[in-house]
């Protein structure tokens, strides 16, 4: 093989892996989303809701333990928000905590694939 190609073949998962997020990252990413569905979920923000669960298809490699995972945090916060009797924030400032989180998510999980 050609010694360029070598290089080329040596480098290119070094450069790919630099353009992603840490794995701690997208997993940060991921549960802030699941936290917040949890909270849209007891405070009947589905247009919230919606807009989150889009944002993971729209995101997302396909697979089923991330699914899982958002899930679980999604189930956890809503039984946080619900045992501490904690109110519900105001529709529009939620808005704008789900349209920082959806950012969050597509900077850590951009180039990800399916």
């Amino acid at each position: 093989m050609h010694a360029r190609y070598l290089w080329i073949a040596f480098l290119a998962p070094w450069a790919l892996g630099a353009l992603a997020a840490p794995p701690a990252e997208r997993a940060a990413a991921l549960d802030r989303m699941g936290e917040l569905n949890g909270v849209a979920l007891a405070c009947r923000f589905d247009d919230q809701m919606r807009r989150i669960k889009q944002a993971l298809i729209d995101t997302l490699p396909k697979q089923r333990r991330l699914g899982a995972r958002f899930q679980e945090k999604t189930n956890a916060a809503f039984m946080a928000f619900v045992q501490a009797g904690r109110t519900c924030p105001s529709p529009a400032g939620f808005a704008r905590e789900v349209d920082r989180a959806v950012q969050r998510l597509e900077q850590a999980y951009a180039g990800a694939g399916s």
